[in-house]
C-alpha cells in the first residue's frame, strides 16, 4: 500500500496529518502550498519494526519531498525517512518548534523490500560509498539549531544522513544539533558517536530516541525535548 506524504502535523485529540506539500520559490525564501487531506493515526497504518516494507520511494511516491523554508526561522528540521516513522516524528518537532523543515532524498531511492534495503545499506557502510543526495541544501548560515533526524540502520546513522553530514558538516560548526531517531527497539546505536566525529565543532544536545511503534503517541515527549 502506498503511503501518502506527510508535511505538517496538527494535533487535537488525535494526530492529524496534512498531506501534499508543494513548494513555491522566490529569490529570498521558499514557502509551502498544501492540499489539506487529513488522516488519523488509526488509519495511517505505518509499518514498524524489523522487516517493515516501505513504498519504495522513501515516503515520496504520492507527493513531493517536504521542503518548507522561510526567511526568519532560526531553526530547521532536516531528516531522512524510508518508511515514514522518522518523518512523522520530524513533523511533530517542526510543529512544536516552528522551525523550517527539509527532507533528505537520494537519487536512487531504497527498495520497498526491507531485506534488500538492509543489504544495500550494509554495503554502503562497509565500502563507505554513501548515496548521492537529490535535494538542494539551503544556506545553513541562517540557522542556529539543526534538528537532525535519522532512523537507526545497522546500529548507526542512515546512509543519506551520513552523506549530508560529510558534505555539509563544515557549515554546522558552532551550531546546536539536536539529534532525533526512530528505531525498532534498539536505540541510537553508534549514531551519537558518528555525529561527534562528523561535526566535531557543533554543540550536541541530548538526543531524542523513539521506538517506531511509540511515535504516534509521543507528542508530550516531543514537547518536553524541544523546550528543554
Amino acid at each position: 500500500m502506498k503511503l501518502k506524504k506527510q508535511t505538517i502535523v496538527a494535533l487535537t485529540s488525535f494526530l492529524f496529518i496534512l498531506t501534499g506539500c508543494q513548494t513555491g520559490n522566490t529569490e529570498d525564501s521558499e514557502t509551502s502550498n498544501t492540499n489539506e487531506n487529513t488522516q488519523t493515526s488509526e488509519t495511517r497504518q505505518r509499518q514498524t519494526g524489523r522487516g517493515a516494507e516501505s513504498d519504495g520511494q522513501d515516503t515520496n511516491a504520492d507527493a513531493d519531498p517536504t521542503r518548507i523554508l522561510t526567511e526568519d526561522a532560526d531553526a530547521i528540521v532536516i531528516y531522512f525517512s524510508r518508511g515514514g516513522n522518522t518523518e512523522d516524528l520530524a513533523n511533530m518537532i517542526q510543529q512544536e518548534s516552528n522551525a523550517d523543515i527539509l527532507e533528505l532524498t537520494v537519487a536512487d531511492p531504497y527498495p520497498a523490500d526491507y531485506e534488500e534495503t538492509v543489504e544495500r545499506a550494509n554495503q554502503e557502510r562497509e565500502t563507505e560509498n554513501y548515496p548521492e543526495l537529490s535535494v538542494e541544501i539551503p544556506d545553513l548560515n541562517q540557522y542556529q539549531t539543526i534538528y537532525l533526524g535519522s532512523p537507526t540502520w545497522g546500529m548507526s546513522l542512515s546512509s543519506p544522513v551520513t552523506t549530508f553530514l560529510q558534505e555539509n558538516g563544515g557549515a554546522l560548526s558552532g551550531k546546536t544539533i539536536a539529534f532525533f531517531n526512530t528505531n525498532a527497539g534498539y536505540g541510537v546505536g553508534s549514531s551519537e558517536d558518528q555525529l561527534a566525529q562528523l561535526v566535531p565543532d557543533a554543540n550536541l544536545r541530548a538526543s531524542l530516541s523513539m521506538e517506531d511503534v511509540e511515535v504516534p503517541d509521543s507528542q508530550s515527549a516531543v514537547e518536553a525535548w524541544v523546550n528543554q
